[in-house]
């Protein structure tokens, strides 16, 4: 008879936990009852691990062994057709529609927009101007979305997305989320993001239809979608194209935003580390070209590094529709399993002294996939990695060659839960103290 992990108790209260500290929550658990232990929550027990052989055991299953885990919090911000929710071959279908947009020279044409949009944002700062990073890198990555995704060009109907998506962020609760018997039209907040999801939803279709109506040929990843068709020659719908849209927006902007935001932490706090890359960075000239700065090693560490400290997802979970062994457990079909990201990327013996921030982890060993795994792993893995860390590479170059930029505070910013992602408390405050080339020659000058 198939018997469970041991592991913490009373769902409820562990729900709660996991809502407000995941990483923590695992962290106790992994230290009191060991690896892989059981969480049960309220919408099913969890059987989760950190270590690289249960990962390995998860990620190389036959992906027909699971379905998605969590639809509940998930669903009602993406939809039920979207990557994240979907299961079996239709899966298999969306992912084999949906990948190359992601993929080689389709998705390295988008650099320049990437070091446009960044280079338009960073150009409003003000010289001694406190800047919080958060909400810039958060629009710089909603600006690629749109124009890389989207293909929305026009200033006014730009400005409409970005208040679209902020009414949208801002009315999304984890109470709602993770609590489905507490989504009632009677409470104000429910009212106000079920209002926020339909205007988003209205602005989507109309961003299809129009680019249906227009057609011709055009590179953003919506006419790429549009034109798609599987192998029994079916386009997607526009309920799943809508919903595949706002995944993309929901789970592509905000988590390369709050990764950027950390970097630009990370890197200022420690004065060797930065010097190092901008060193790097000088030798490609004041205006780098995004190609070039994707392939920078010390860049790319840094961007690494940053992905393995903080995180922006916690776990990869699954949900076993067939019995399964999990390091030497036998679980049942019916039981989520999950790849704790977080307890992987803090285990010593992978990552010595894995609080610590440093870069060069990267540049002297290849992790496996079991080890280090910001974007999950096996059948499930995000299907915009390879573009998001493209971007983040441009964007973080582009801001470090363009601007002098100070921490505000160097204490390392408390980790807090904003819907489905995690960031950090207060947003990164920094303050701008002009053009690189300008403020290198006041600091030369004694100024």
């Amino acid at each position: 008879m198939s018997k469970l992990p041991p592991g913490p108790r009373f769902a409820p209260l562990q729900t709660v936990r996991f809502v407000l500290d995941i990483d923590g929550t695992f962290q106790d658990a992994a230290r009191r009852h060991g690896d892989p232990f059981t969480l049960p929550m309220v919408f099913g027990n969890m059987v989760v691990t950190g270590h690289p052989d249960g990962i390995k055991d998860i990620f190389t299953a036959d992906s027909d062994t699971f379905k998605a885990f969590g639809s509940a919090p998930l669903e009602v911000i993406v939809g039920a057709n979207s990557m994240l929710l979907i299961s079996g071959a239709r899966h298999k279908r969306e992912r084999k529609l949906l990948m190359p947009p992601f993929h080689g020279d389709r998705m390295r044409s988008y650099g320049r927009l990437m070091a446009e949009a960044t280079v338009a944002r960073t150009a409003t700062f003000r010289p001694g101007e406190r800047v919080v990073m958060q909400p810039v890198t958060q629009a710089i990555a909603f600006d690629v979305i749109l124009r890389a995704v989207f293909g929305v060009e026009d200033p006014a109907r730009v400005a409409r997305y970005h208040e679209m998506n902020n009414e949208t962020i801002a009315a999304i609760s984890p109470v709602y989320m993770f609590f489905p018997p507490l989504r009632l039209r009677a409470l104000p907040g429910w009212r106000r993001f079920l209002k926020a999801k339909k205007n988003m939803d209205q602005l989507l279709q109309e961003q299809i239809d129009e680019r249906r109506r227009v057609g011709g040929e055009h590179q953003d990843i919506l006419s790429l979608m549009l034109s798609a068709r599987d192998e029994a020659g079916q386009p997607m719908t526009d309920a799943e194209l809508r919903d595949e849209l706002l995944t993309m927006v929901a789970a592509g902007h905000e988590t390369t935003a709050l990764s950027l935001a950390w970097a630009l932490f990370w890197v200022h706090r420690e004065r060797p580390i930065l010097e190092r890359l901008l060193a790097e960075l000088d030798g490609l000239g004041p205006t780098p070209e995004p190609e070039a700065l994707a392939r920078l090693p010390y860049l790319g560490a840094v961007c690494d590094e940053t992905l393995r400290l903080r995180p922006v997802v916690s776990i990869a979970p699954r949900h076993t529709v067939a019995p399964f062994k999990l390091r030497g457990w036998d679980l049942p079909a019916g039981t989520g399993v999950a790849a704790s990201i977080w307890l992987a990327h803090r285990n010593p013996t992978t990552f010595p002294e894995p609080e610590a921030f440093r870069p060069e982890r990267f540049l002297l060993r290849k992790f496996s996939p079991f080890e280090y795994l910001p974007f999950g792993g096996g059948a499930r893995r995000c299907l915009g990695a390879a573009f998001a860390t493209f971007e983040m590479r441009v964007v973080l170059g582009t801001v470090l060659s363009r601007c002098r930029l100070s921490l505000v505070e160097r204490a390392v910013p408390r980790v807090v839960r904003r819907n489905l992602t995690l960031g950090p408390e207060g947003g990164i405050a920094m303050i701008y103290e002009g053009p690189r080339e300008q403020a290198a020659a006041r600091k030369a000058n004694g100024g």
